[in-house]
């Protein structure tokens, strides 16, 4: 085997993406778009809107998403420069250790989300079978198979993947529509209720909503032609396509009182619509939890064997279907904004401010351990966990404190450390 045809087979996950790859920005979107219109998206819109009341809840999930549109068109571009994966742009900045360990915390990410999603598949599935055919499957079969179908179609390659996206992401959008085009016309039974969540907490929701994707953006955007294209992969997904998700969810939440994301299709007469929803959009994000979650296992154990590392995570996956990480959603998006917003804020210091946009090279040298990144990640988390406890905020959004914090620690740390162990004549 050529060792071209050895890249392809393994998707440049150890190696740039050559010039013959590339594509356009709505291409590259269209498979973040998916993320967009897949269930969690839907439940995230339910949980705010019902939270926050209808109006409130469509300032945040603007606010949000405009936040993680810059964001992600920063992580955009780096990997659109510099042709890497985000685990090989993380060993540039983290060490070739720490971004092993910044690499194996996605993964367990992803693999949370891919348990979510297989989770949601099950109980949509036998929910409508029981109602519609008095049939009821076991849960663990209804994974275990969707998994197998899950696995089939990562094995394909990103291109495979962006292919399938252009079809299904349309799909959709329509059935998203139809939701909200019903709540529309149901408006004048919109009800007020009584905020039980901060509107700074539910921004933050709404970027770890997407915290994960934003960071590991670069595995998708390496594949953009030129600049503008990585910045469309950001806004279209991010700002434009998840937008119009939360606030049909949210609507309808809020219309039809109900924060049951079944009972609420079933309500307004998408029944069998929801089935098809729930089997696109898990299907498809699914397929890019397990292409990314494959991608950085990798990076961290150096592997080109990736149709043995999807394999084996989509088992992985299956088992995470266990850990109910739907009962406790909210929370668990949270969670990810405080713990991955500080590491796509420092990667984008390093690229754009220390780096001055220059290039990352394979033959450069890279520490094992770059104690400044792991520093400022771990000052991020740590000021947006306690601050609450302390009564100290930067901002309302305990995750732009996480950003704003271990941006600008690693930006000082990182003069600091030049300053006092780097030889002035290697500066």
């Amino acid at each position: 085997m050529t060792k071209e045809s050895m890249q392809h087979k393994n998707d440049y996950a150890l190696e740039p993406v050559p010039d013959s790859e590339q594509t356009h920005g709505w291409a590259v979107g269209m498979v973040n778009g998916s993320l967009a219109f897949a269930v969690p998206g839907l439940i995230t819109g339910i949980e705010i809107g019902q939270a926050l009341g209808f109006y409130k809840s469509v300032a945040a999930f603007l606010v949000g998403g405009l936040i993680l549109a810059l964001l992600g068109s920063c992580t955009a571009i780096v990997g659109r420069s510099n042709r890497f994966t985000s685990y090989l742009t993380l060993k540039f900045v983290f060490g070739i250790w720490g971004a092993k360990i910044v690499s194996f915390c996605f993964v367990l990410s992803l693999l949370g989300w891919y348990g979510v999603n297989l989770d949601l598949f099950a109980y949509a599935t036998n929910a409508l079978l029981t109602d519609y055919m008095n049939i009821t499957l076991n849960n663990t079969a209804i994974e275990w198979g969707g998994s197998v179908v899950i696995v089939m179609t990562t094995l394909y390659g990103f291109h495979r993947i962006e292919r399938l996206a252009a079809y299904l992401v349309p799909v959709m959008a329509i059935v998203t529509a139809l939701l909200l085009a019903k709540s529309v016309i149901a408006m004048e039974h919109l009800t007020a209720p009584v905020p039980s969540m901060s509107f700074g907490t539910a921004v933050s929701a709404v970027v770890g909503s997407f915290i994960v994707s934003i960071v590991l953006m670069p595995d998708l955007t390496r594949f953009c032609r030129k600049k503008h294209d990585a910045v469309i992969a950001s806004f279209l997904p991010f700002f434009v396509l998840s937008s119009f998700v939360y606030i049909a969810a949210s609507l309808a939440a809020n219309v039809f009182l109900t924060a049951d994301i079944l009972t609420l299709m079933v309500k307004v007469g998408l029944g069998l619509a929801a089935l098809l929803l729930l089997l696109c959009s898990s299907w498809l994000t699914n397929v890019l939890n397990l292409y990314s979650a494959a991608l950085g296992t990798a990076a961290v154990g150096n592997s080109t064997k990736q149709h043995v590392l999807i394999i084996g995570l989509g088992i992985l996956g299956v088992v995470a279907s266990s850990l109910n990480l739907l009962d406790n959603f909210s929370d668990f998006l949270f969670s990810l904004s405080i713990l991955f917003t500080p590491v796509a804020a420092i990667y984008c210091a390093d690229f754009f401010i220390l780096r001055r946009s220059a290039l990352y090279c394979q033959e450069e040298r890279i520490p094992s351990f770059n104690v400044v990144a792991l520093l400022a990640w771990g000052l991020g988390v740590a000021f947006s966990i306690y601050s609450g406890y302390i009564t100290f905020t930067i901002t309302p959004i305990h995750a732009i404190d996480a950003l704003v914090v271990s941006f600008l620690s690693y930006l000082v740390l990182a003069k600091v450390h030049t300053r006092l162990f780097v030889p002035k004549e290697s500066i």
